[in-house]
Formats: structure tokens, sequence, C-alpha cells
């Protein structure tokens, strides 16, 4: 099996592996020019020169990526293309200088294995809300909500947090060691913001289950 980032040529491939899960509802459905402006995002999985697998990393927010529209080909499941996927996509969240990596999914010890821990999906409504509203799965959602950190990404959260709130987290001191470096990555990063709002105690919405009380 190779990994590797998709290209514009892949995209009548990748069609097919989402579009046959959508009908299943299981991943939303695509279409052409949806999926050919964030093809950067994509990653696919070969055997013997033919996709069998593909999912995508996209930036929700500053420092937020969700690992979304995961598909493996029927007659290939069951050998470790899924988890290959996702943990080439937790490579890129690293690179990309993530500080938290979201997944919405039925197949939750899967993600477990790799890291990952179930958290309260309530924490990124206003971040999904145009994908939960064209879900026709909406009103009766079974998928649960995990997320991973990305290692050194406590002291990333703490200096965004910082710098949204105009200023330093009292929880975080004068302590800037531990971010995630950027690893020579091709993506675009997300850990700093850029805000500049008046100064407060209180936690952006985002990371506070990342900071310390």
């Amino acid at each position: 099996m190779r990994l590797r980032d998709a290209t514009e040529r892949d995209i009548p491939s990748i069609l097919a592996l989402i579009n046959d899960y959508a009908r299943q509802n299981l991943v939303l459905a695509r279409t052409e020019e949806s999926l050919r402006s964030c093809i950067a995002d994509v990653a696919v999985a070969e055997v013997d020169g033919e996709i069998v697998g593909c999912s995508v990393l996209s930036e929700l927010g500053p420092g937020l990526g969700e690992i979304r529209s995961l598909a493996v080909r029927g007659d290939m499941s069951g050998r470790g293309i899924g988890r290959g996927l996702i943990e080439y996509h937790m490579g890129q969240a690293w690179r990309r200088e993530f500080v938290e990596v979201l997944a919405l999914t039925r197949r939750v010890s899967l993600f477990e294995k790799l890291g990952f821990h179930i958290t309260r999906r309530e924490r990124f409504l206003d971040k999904l809300a145009a994908d939960c509203k064209a879900c026709p799965l909406s009103l009766c959602c079974d998928e649960i909500a995990v997320h991973w950190i990305p290692p050194g990404a406590l002291a990333a959260a703490r200096e965004l947090a910082g710098s949204t709130a105009g200023g330093t987290h009292p929880a975080s001191g004068d302590d800037r060691g531990g971010t995630v470096g950027p690893g020579g990555g091709t993506g675009t990063g997300g850990g700093g913001g850029t805000g500049h709002a008046a100064a407060t105690t209180e936690k952006p919405p985002l990371f506070a289950s990342l900071l310390p009380t």
C-alpha cells in the first residue's frame, strides 16, 4: 500500500469512493467542484497503482483540523487502509501545526487505537453547522466526536489563547517552550492567532479542554 497526497488527476477515483459511501449514508457526498477546491487536503491510498482509499484533513479554524470523507473500496476493507490514512493525516496535522484534530465517526475503536479520545461534539457545533445542515441524518446523528492532540500542542494552545485574549493566559506564564515545529510540511499552518480583542482571562471555547483551569 502506498499513501500519498492526491492530485487533480485522482479526482474521478476519489469521487467514486466518497459518493459510494455517501449512498450508504456513511459520509457526505461531494461534487467535483467541491473536491477540486480542497484537493490539497486530500490523501489517497494506492494498491497496485489503483486508488483504493481516500480521506481529507480540513482546517476548520485556527489550529483545528478535521479528518473527514474517509472511504475505502469495499473489496479492500480489513487491510489497514483506513488506519493508514488516519496516521498519514496525523503526521500532516503535526506539520501544519494544528493543536487539535477532530473526527466524527461510528468506528470509535479505530480512532482510539491511534490515540484519539471521545469529546463533546457541542464544542464544534459552530464549525460543523454547514455540514450538519446538509446531512440527511442530522436529526438522528449517531456519529461520535473524537479528537487527538498532537505532541506539543498544549503549549501551542496556550500561545494561541494568549494571542486571542490580547495577552498571555495566566496558566501559561512566560513558558513558550514545546510548541509544534513546522517539520518541513507543505500544508498551511494554523498554530498562531492574530486577534486583538480586549484582555480577558476567559479561554477561547475551541481550546477550553486543552488548557488547565
